[in-house]
């Protein structure tokens, strides 16, 4: 049997970072809050309500999963998005209606405290929309250092010890997979073949930088850096969601 992975209790405030501020991001981070103030469950979180069976059915021990491995506490989350829209978490809730209204109003506080940095945007790898709060950079070399800039700020100004990243931005044009394409390490790289590199692709190698979790749809984009970045991390991508343990 091999050695097990070592996970390291979590300490501190853990960051999460959304690409896109729509539907999907303000319901999860409304359903957190709402749970930090105690007016609803984690109905249907893994971590929160699942359990684990260990040794024998008949030894009868099924503790909750985040009573058997290491997990940030719901209070310790703290949320920061990008968007190529300015509206705050509780406006952009509010037009996406996917929330009880209710609900959304006994939130309001909280969602209004996040509004989104300006997000990197190419309109040709999402036709359909026209953003008006998107950086302007140089290439897609300086839009990553800025979204570096943007997340380094955050962790200063949230007192976060540790970050994790989660795309929920809307699906990009597809892309005929190209050389540059297989390296998620080379900064060249987006200097030099920046009408290549779609917008997810550029958000992903701040990831690399920063050492955050990958897209976790970006293996198609990355073929061969996906699996180095596998390797590399191997079982580490394993118990990701809450855990914010760092990616070595």
């Amino acid at each position: 049997m091999g050695k097990g992975i070592e996970i390291s209790k979590p300490s501190g405030k853990l960051g999460v970072l959304l690409v896109g501020l729509g539907a999907v991001s303000t319901t999860l981070i409304a359903g957190v809050e709402a749970v930090k103030l105690g007016i609803a469950k984690p109905i249907g979180s893994l971590t929160q309500m699942g359990t684990i069976r260990l040794g024998k059915r008949t030894e009868n021990r099924i503790p909750l999963i985040k009573e058997f491995v290491p997990l940030a506490d719901l209070q310790d989350l703290v949320f920061g998005a990008w968007d190529i829209f300015p509206d705050d978490a509780f406006v952009a809730a509010s037009k996406a209606a996917v929330l009880d209204q209710t609900l959304l109003k006994n939130l309001e506080i909280p969602l209004r405290n996040i509004k989104p940095m300006k997000g990197a945007f190419e309109q040709k790898w999402v036709k359909r929309l026209i953003g008006n709060h998107v950086k302007v950079g140089r290439d897609k070399k300086d839009l990553a250092d800025q979204i570096v800039a943007d997340i380094k700020e955050f962790k200063a100004k949230t007192g976060a010890s540790r970050l994790v990243m989660i795309w929920c931005a809307s699906t990009e044009a597809h892309t005929t997979i190209r050389p540059e394409h297989q390296n998620l390490a080379g900064p060249e790289s987006l200097r030099r073949h920046s009408s290549a590199c779609r917008d997810g692709q550029t958000q992903q190698h701040t990831h690399r930088r920063q050492r955050l979790e990958d897209r976790p749809d970006a293996h198609e984009d990355y073929p061969r850096a996906r699996i180095q970045s596998a390797n590399d991390r191997c079982a580490r991508l394993v118990l990701n969601e809450y855990s914010g343990q760092p990616r070595r």
